[in-house]
Order: structure tokens, then sequence, then C-alpha cells
């Protein structure tokens, strides 16, 4: 009786034997739900500017790594280079995939997720064994974890104190596209600083950042002929709604100052310059050009470097003229003012050489540097 049971304890471990290396090779899932593997524990963190998160793996038996999946909106990339990404498009802007991350499940493990775009994400996690088993057997997943992100892209702060900068010093404020590759989020803004009190500064972009006509009339073709002051022009609008929401977070807006920006007419053709405004953005005017305390030349038509511009790939991409002049290496281009040029429709720019040009154009060519007051803390 006793060797009939040993014979049959044999035969019942060769059969275990044969379900596993079935499992194995021919239905992962099943064996999954036999060896038990236990899901990871996962918390969620920030980094102090809210432009990553770190998720973190608890200590997880029997695990050689774990797999992460994500659903969420906009661009994300982690600090795990090597690990492979399947990635998925939802379709509607968004996306979901999974990443194999190898770590012994002895060991917490962080990966960071970086440069989120504002939205929505949901994770979950589940450990795998690939070593012990044979072949890759999952857990089961975690629950689904939610979290927001409101702010994105490096750049982006949620603190500045400028009280030691002085004028003439470049600063970092903001993000906005520049270099014409969006898979790798946007790039912070240099500002020059042309005038600071105690309180607040001016600045203007250190590059053209955009190419956008100074006014886009609505389809009624009898604003083709109307008066292009500041105003009402279309280039206003946008650098106080697209631009202004696009490159600054809720913490940066918070510093920019709402000014009463002053339309003078034009210094030599006397045209109407309109009613004053009253903004968060704007352009600089003819008088602001030809302010030494500003660092400016006083004189209009002169080769002045410091109102030479430099434009970003990325607007030279949307159509702005740059041109490379002798012995130069980088391109230059033309760039708007707020102040009316010789004709009502026309609008002042500064030239290549840094001139201004008196007569101004209604061209579509023409760059956008945009200018702003901003709290020094």
């Amino acid at each position: 009786m006793k060797n009939k049971r040993n014979l049959l304890g044999k035969v019942l471990a060769l059969l275990l034997s044969a379900v596993l290396v079935t499992g194995m090779f021919g239905g992962v899932a099943a064996e999954a739900k036999e060896i038990s593997i236990p899901p990871p524990k996962i918390s969620i963190s920030y980094t102090k500017d809210d432009i990553a998160a770190k998720v973190t793996f608890g200590k997880t038996k029997d695990a050689d790594g774990y797999e992460i999946y994500i659903l969420g909106m906009g661009d994300m990339y982690t600090d795990y280079k090597e690990a492979p990404i399947d990635w998925v498009t939802t379709g509607n802007g968004g996306f979901k995939f999974t990443q194999k991350v190898e770590q012994n499940g002895k060991k917490k493990r962080t990966v960071t997720l970086t440069m989120l775009s504002p939205g929505t994400y949901k994770i979950k996690v589940r450990s795998y064994n690939e070593k012990k088993y044979g072949a890759v057997v999952f857990s089961e997943y975690t629950k689904e974890k939610t979290f927001t992100v409101k702010q994105a892209a490096p750049g982006y702060k949620s603190k500045y104190d400028f009280s030691k900068v002085k004028k003439g010093d470049v600063i970092t404020f903001g993000a906005f596209e520049q270099d014409g590759d969006f898979s790798n989020g946007k790039e912070p803004v240099e500002w020059i600083v042309l005038d600071k009190n105690k309180k607040q500064m001016l600045v203007m972009s250190r590059n053209a950042l955009d190419c956008i006509p100074y006014d886009m009339p609505s389809e009624n073709t009898s604003e083709y002929y109307r008066a292009r002051t500041w105003e009402i022009c279309s280039l206003r609008k946008w650098l106080n709604s697209e631009f202004y929401n696009a490159a600054f977070n809720k913490a940066e807006q918070k510093l920019i100052k709402t000014t009463t920006v002053e339309n003078f007419d034009n210094v030599i053709s006397k045209v109407s310059g309109g009613d004053d405004t009253k903004d968060k953005v704007f352009l600089l005017s003819q008088l602001e050009m030809i302010n030494s305390d500003y660092g400016f030349a006083e004189e209009y038509d002169t080769h002045d470097e410091a109102r030479r511009c430099v434009p970003t790939a990325y607007a030279i991409s949307q159509g702005a003229y740059s041109t490379i002049g002798y012995q130069e290496t980088e391109r230059h281009c033309w760039w708007w003012l707020r102040s009316p040029g010789s004709i009502e429709t026309k609008a002042m720019i500064v030239g290549i050489p840094g001139n201004l040009d008196d007569e101004g154009v209604a061209s579509a060519m023409i760059a956008v540097r945009p200018a702003m007051w901003i709290s020094v803390k």
C-alpha cells in the first residue's frame, strides 16, 4: 500500500509539472493565477514645480520587474531610457503605453514621469517574473490611480525672485515652443530686462518667438481697409489670450502685471495710435525704441545692435523672414512694433539692421517679440 501511495504521488507530481510547463508556454494567463505574484503597492508624488510625477513601487515578493500602464493626455517621458515602451495613441489626442521596468522586487523602485502636459492621467502597475519560471508571468494590476497635472514643460516654475536682477540682465520666465521639435516639449523663454523698480520690471523677449500678422481682419471685406491700431488689431488679442495661456502657468500669470499701454501717434507721420489699452502682454512702441534708458539708440535710421533680433527656429517655420548678413552666423529678422506707420493701415517694424521702419508694413512675414511688466517676486 505504501509503495502504491509513493507511485501515485510521483504520478501527480509529473502531472503538475506538465500543467506548469503547459501554462508557461501555452497559457501565461493561467499560470499567473497559479503562481499569484502579488501586485506592487504604488504611490505618486510630484516635483516642486509639478511638471513631473514620481511613481514608487513598494517591495514585492517573487517579482523581478514591473509593467506600468498609463492612460493620459499630452506628452510624457520617463527617466528610464532603456526600458522598451509600447505606445498606443487613443485617437483623441491622448495616449496609453506599457513600460517594462526591470528591478528586483526586494527593493523599492521609483520611476519619474517627466515633461507632463496639463491633464489627467491614470496609472496602474503589475509585477512580473521571468527568470524564475522561464516565461513572463504577470500579477494582477494594482487599482488604478488618477493624478492631475496643472503645469507643463521644462522652464515653468512656481516661485521666482528677481530682486537681484539688474537692467540689461537676461532672465528665464515661462516656456514656449522654439526649436520646432514638438516631441521634446517647450523651451524656456529668455527675456531682456529693459527697466526695473523695486516692485516690477519691464522685459522683452530675447528672440522673436512667432510669426503672426499684425491684424487679421474677419470675413467682412470692409475690415481690410480699417485703421489698424493696437487697440483693435488681432495680434493684441493673440498675445493676451493664446500666447499668454500657452507660455505661462498660473503662478507665472499672477506675476504678470496688467499695464496701461499708451498708444502714441506716429511722431513723424502723425497717424493716430488709437486709444490707450490695458494689457498683460504687448509690443513695444516707436518711442520706447529710441529710449536710451532702455539701452536703445536715440536715432531712428541707424544700425542698432540692441534692436536687432534673432528669430527662433519655430518662428522661421511659421513664416518669419530672416537673413544672414555679411560675416554673420545668425539670422536676423523684422519684428513688429505697436505704433502706426505712415498710413493708418500699416504698423511700424524694426528692420533687420536694427533701424526703425517709420513707413510701416502690412506684411505677414514679420516676427513677434512680446514685452510685459512682471513683479519682482
